[in-house]
Order: structure tokens, then sequence, then C-alpha cells
């Protein structure tokens, strides 16, 4: 039986998702370390526990659960989207190698996003506010009965701000004025402190001086290099081996991948056929305790 102009979307959709889907998992993406991937069920979600810390304490009498704090921080879902036409004329010709790297460079583009809203965010933390109502990097977080505290910085990325930064974060209290035992494991820096992490977490002699002396610092955080990072000389020092992460991802509907139009006017009248991708899912920002950035361009 003859294959009519109005099969060729559906019969094509099978394996064009197939290869959609090769593409967006193969593709290296960091944003699962630094964030919490948290399902949403609504069009948006209320986070009322977040700095809420729940302590183990004795049990002398009764229970004591710990409520919610005043504080709450919400993250609005968003729509996104990613479209191409493929002309009818190219699969006449046969050209399905062509049409194979336009909706492989589409799978990419859908993992390289999440990273992009993750990183960029990360970044923006000097002038968005987190749950406390402060910026998420900022000097006077305060909650209950901690002293105020800063997870701020405003000198350049060196052993010795580097060192500091990790004993800064390790002192941080929660709300009863507790330790929270935080130790850092990651450092995200632009293309252009590259050189300088990883001297600092990767050498193996001392980083600073002309001593052979070993490098304490070796090994002692994981490195992430990004371009997302509008800052050429900013950096970020975050501890995520929590169950809660310095930023979270919003997840309401993960990325799908559709013929669009397929029997419609478009497809007969303008020769083309429309392949589309879409998702619903925002980013925001989750523990500041969890994350040091030093603001230097």
């Amino acid at each position: 039986m003859a294959i009519v102009s109005g099969d060729i979307p559906r019969l094509l959709e099978a394996g064009l998702k197939t290869i959609f889907f090769e593409a967006y998992e193969k593709t290296p993406v960091f944003y699962e370390k630094v964030a919490t991937v948290v399902p949403s069920t609504r069009d948006r979600e209320v986070y009322a526990w977040l700095g809420n810390l729940p302590r183990m304490s004795e049990w002398v009498d009764e229970r004591i659960p710990k409520g919610l704090l005043e504080h709450e921080f919400t993250i609005v879902n968003k729509n996104w989207e990613l479209s191409i036409a493929i002309d009818r004329n190219a699969l006449e010709d046969d050209q399905y190698g062509q049409i194979k790297a336009r909706v492989s460079q589409m799978g990419e583009e859908a993992a390289r996003h999440i990273d992009e809203l993750v990183f960029s965010l990360l970044a923006d933390g000097f002038n968005l506010p987190c749950y406390d109502g402060q910026n998420f990097f900022d000097d006077e977080h305060q909650e209950g009965k901690s002293p105020v505290q800063s997870n701020k910085g405003t000198v350049a990325l060196s052993v010795d701000s580097y060192a500091d930064a990790r004993a800064k974060m390790m002192r941080l209290v929660d709300d009863q004025n507790k330790p929270m035992g935080i130790v850092p494991d990651t450092i995200v820096v632009p293309p252009e402190l590259e050189e300088t992490a990883r001297l600092i977490v990767a050498s193996d002699y001392y980083p600073s001086g002309s001593s052979m002396a070993a490098n304490p610092w070796k090994n002692s955080a994981e490195l992430i290099v990004t371009p997302y990072l509008t800052g050429t000389q900013n950096w970020f020092l975050l501890c995520t081996s929590r169950a809660v992460k310095p930023l979270i991802l919003q997840m309401r509907k993960e990325v799908e991948f559709n013929a669009l139009e397929g029997s419609s006017e478009r497809g007969f009248f303008r020769r083309e056929y429309v392949y589309g991708a879409e998702a619903r899912y925002n980013v925001g920002y989750g523990m500041w305790q969890f994350a040091y950035g030093s603001i230097v361009s």
C-alpha cells in the first residue's frame, strides 16, 4: 500500500524521537550535582520548610516536632519549547542524515538548557533573594537563634581565599545556633578560572610558592567549569552531599518530543513538517548555607 503524505510525520516520529533522546541522554550536564530535583504537581510550589533543619534531641518526655518557619519561597513553573520545520523536499531527496543531525542538536539543546538555567541562577545569587528574604549570597543572613552570618566574599580565587571560604562554610550554624556540620565538596568556576581552580584542588604540590610541599587541598572539592557564569572572576564553593542542595530544579513535566501539525494545512500547503520538544519546569534557590559565592567582577 502506498504511503500518503499525511502518514510521513507519524512514521518519522518514532525514529526521530529515539534520535532526540539518545542525544539528550548523552549530553554532559552538571545540574544534578548542584540542584535538588523536586517533582511538581501544580503551576507553582511553596517551600515553607527551607532553612528548617530538624535536629536530634534527647527524648525525655514527649516528642517535640519542629514546625515550619515563617519563611516561604515560591517557584512558579515555566513552559519551554523547541521546534524545527523539516521541508518535504528533504525527505523526498533522502536527506535523512541532515534531518538526524538537526534532531540530535535539539536533544543536546534540551539537556543543555537546564544546565544554563541552574548555573545562571547561581551566578545571579548576589542580586536575587532566597527563602529568608536576603539575597542568596549575602552578609546578613539571620534566622532563629543564629547570629548574623555571611556566605558572600569579594576576594579573587586563590589558595588562601579558598581555605578561608571552606572554613567559613564549616562554621555556619542553624536556627538553633548549632553547627550544621557542612563540608564543602564542589567548586564552580568560569572558564577564565579553570587553571587556578585546578592548581588548588588537583595539583600534587602546593599551588603557591616554589616549594615542593604536598598540596593539602588536593581532591578537597570536585571542579565544575561552566560558561554560564556571567562574571569572569566570580567563583563558588558548594556543599552538595545533603538531601537538599544549594539550588532547586522544580520539574512539572519532563521533556517530550512529538510531531506537530503533521496532518494540518501547514504540512499540505507549505510542504513542511514540524517537530518539537516541550517541557515544564523552573529553578530556584535552596539552602544558602550550602553555597559560598565570591563576587570579584
